[in-house]
């Protein structure tokens, strides 16, 4: 007995200091993984910030006169920047033609300067694309920056109303991409170390019942993984069509008719009825951007709440045209995770009624008495029945289901229904602990 006991002892004793040590080195590996995901994760966001900035807010002022040198059209540039583009982050802004001549920038003197390009400003010209790298200060089209400390340059491939390509440059503070690149260590860090606390924890008895237990452990770490990466392939499908059904398309069509409107001999009249609408296009398209931002992530849950956060979910219902009233409760306090769901609901039900519902009216309703919090989100649309909302889950559509499923586990009820006056009805009740 002691013996046998002994037997198991000893490997159990090995597995675990052996383990202890991976452990060690995979949290420092990690750690300095981490710190360069997190990096250039920053990086990317500051591209991805930096494109949205170029295109929908500088390159609808790039018009000709801008590119001729005009000094109206430029000051009205430099107004547009001052107020929208430059924060406490974006340190600088430039914009250079082709043969590296500065049309614009918002340091007075360095506009008309020449300096030549170099190849990743080029590329990025060329191929309207976006591009980072550290600033050199010691450049001669620097030296006005050398007094804002350590900058990371951002170029841009644009091109203005006349089609002449140019490189929009923003300079940001260095503060900013490591900022963020803490952010995003923060916001991944304890999930780390978390992990690996609870997997120290576990490896030893783990190790007593590894003989007898690991043929299932690898069904369900193949399971989970395969679920983990369906659920990733749905996010970045559903992401995917969003842009593709809806941004993009909206700004080539405006793209088109604008270039439409430069080729042909338009009267003065006539191209600025195209430029406006390719303006408010542009805007709608922003607003579009903004919605699915929000899917991902809702800043304004976490920062004020439902009655804030909400208003911004129906955001896309309100630029189609469709009355939406939001009502929610004065001085309503709810724990984290209730909020959250009470936000996925809405989420899903306003998602439900712009692609199914062809509503003009939509109400949403959150309350809360006697301890139970209460959800209601009801459209005048063409309404649901049981069949269809079936035909919906064998289709793949899990939205209200999943939702259904949480809240059951947190101890309320999600029904939908359709009244006889027409219309569709999704109501939450969940208790408040």
């Amino acid at each position: 007995m002691n013996r046998g006991r002994g037997e198991i002892l000893r490997p159990v004793a090995t597995f675990a200091l052996s383990g202890l040590a991976v452990l060690v080195l995979v949290a420092v590996a990690g750690a300095f993984a981490l710190r360069s995901l997190s990096h250039s994760e920053a990086v990317r966001d500051a591209r991805r910030l930096a494109t949205v900035t170029g295109r929908g807010i500088v390159e609808p002022a790039l018009t000709t006169a801008v590119v001729r040198g005009d000094p109206a059209a430029i000051a009205r540039l430099d107004r547009i920047v001052r107020r929208r583009v430059l924060a406490p982050d974006v340190a600088r802004v430039k914009v250079w033609n082709a043969e590296g001549k500065i049309l614009y920038a918002d340091e007075p003197a360095l506009i008309g300067r020449r300096y030549p390009l170099g190849a990743p400003e080029l590329h990025a010209l060329r191929a309207q694309s976006a591009a980072t790298e550290v600033t050199d200060l010691t450049k001669p089209e620097n030296a006005f920056e050398r007094n804002l400390g350590q900058l990371t340059s951002v170029y841009l491939g644009l091109r203005a109303q006349d089609g002449t390509p140019v490189l929009f440059e923003e300079y940001l503070r260095s503060s900013a991409i490591a900022g963020s690149s803490r952010s995003v260590a923060r916001l991944f860090a304890p999930i780390g170390i978390a992990a690996l606390i609870v997997l120290a924890a576990l490896q030893v008895p783990l190790a007593w019942r590894m003989a007898h237990r690991i043929r299932n452990a690898q069904r369900d770490r193949v399971l989970l993984l395969q679920h983990a990466i369906d659920a990733s392939e749905q996010e970045r499908r559903v992401i995917a069509a969003g842009l593709h059904d809806g941004v993009v398309q909206e700004l080539a069509g405006h793209s088109f008719q604008m270039a439409a409107a430069l080729e042909r001999d338009q009267p003065v009249a006539e191209l600025r009825r195209v430029l406006a609408g390719g303006a408010a296009g542009t805007r709608n398209a922003i607003r579009q951007l903004r919605s699915l931002l929000l899917e991902i992530y809702p800043p304004a849950l976490r920062d004020q709440g439902l009655h804030a956060a909400l208003p911004d979910a129906a955001a896309p219902l309100t630029a189609r045209g469709v009355e939406v009233v939001v009502d929610v409760q004065a001085g309503l306090d709810l724990p984290t995770e209730v909020e959250r769901l009470v936000f996925r609901t809405a989420q899903e039900a306003i998602r439900n009624v712009g692609a199914h519902a062809a509503a003009e009216h939509v109400t949403i309703d959150v309350a809360q008495t006697n301890g139970t919090v209460t959800l209601r989100v009801a459209d005048d649309g063409r309404g649901v029945d049981q069949d269809e909302l079936a035909r919906r889950r064998l289709d793949g559509h899990m939205g209200l289901a999943l939702l259904q499923d949480l809240a059951e586990t947190a101890g309320g009820r999600l029904q939908v229904t359709s009244p006889p006056g027409g219309g569709t009805v999704v109501e939450l009740e969940v208790a408040v602990p």
